[in-house]
């Protein structure tokens, strides 16, 4: 069973898909499930979840959380992270609310939360492979979770509707979102797909610089 965790709708400032096409897009990718993980907003998570049970699939609840080192992602919340805080105490928060919290694309300059926080504060599990990230980067965040002994996780990062399922976690036999939070948890689930290629990656770079021109020079 193949799930995409990591997918921007419309919430996020830098994606534009609605989370009903999103879903239509992930059922004819062939994924079991997904997580809508939009920018420091629950909103698009709120609304595919809302679509889960028509459109047959599975939605597990998130965001991407901006904290002071990096991007983490939360699964399982029904509320608002607060960014801006560390991320040691944004895993508390996501744990406190009764989620999980997987450090987003650890080793990808500037968004991720580099070595040291990624050796140093108890995240959940690693996404180990981002379909937004380079085959270097991947590698070093799987390099680096095979050493901790940490879970791994795998998502598009898709904020385009291609982007979605080029990247997943593969866990089997679950069937809710408590089940898919267990195997994280466990450390049962692989991941499967691909790095970004050179062409998406050169695109990558420049829409990351529009972006942040857009948003008046403040990072995501």
């Amino acid at each position: 069973m193949r799930f995409d965790l990591h997918v921007h709708s419309r919430y996020s400032r830098d994606a534009s898909a609605q989370p009903s096409v999103i879903l239509r897009r992930a059922k004819q990718m062939g994924l079991s499930g997904l997580a809508v993980t939009d920018h420091n907003s629950i909103d698009g998570s709120f609304e595919a979840r809302s679509l889960a049970k028509s459109e047959g699939i599975l939605v597990v609840s998130g965001l991407e959380v901006s904290t002071s080192e990096g991007h983490v992602l939360a699964y399982g919340v029904r509320e608002l992270i607060p960014r801006g805080l560390s991320a040691a105490e944004t895993v508390d928060r996501v744990r406190d609310a009764g989620g999980i919290a997987v450090a987003a694309h650890p080793m990808r300059f500037p968004s991720g939360v580099g070595l040291e926080a990624a050796e140093n504060v108890r995240f959940d599990a690693l996404e180990v492979l981002n379909g937004g990230s380079s085959s270097r980067a991947n590698a070093a965040a799987l390099k680096l979770s095979d050493r901790l002994s940490r879970p791994k996780t795998g998502g598009s990062d898709a904020h385009r509707l291609d982007e979605v399922g080029r990247s997943y976690t593969v866990m089997e036999g679950v069937f809710t979102e408590d089940q898919v939070l267990d195997a994280i948890r466990k450390g049962l689930s692989s991941t499967g797909g691909r790095n970004r290629t050179f062409k998406e990656g050169t695109l990558y770079s420049v829409e990351v610089l529009l972006e942040w021109l857009k948003g008046g020079m403040n990072r995501l």
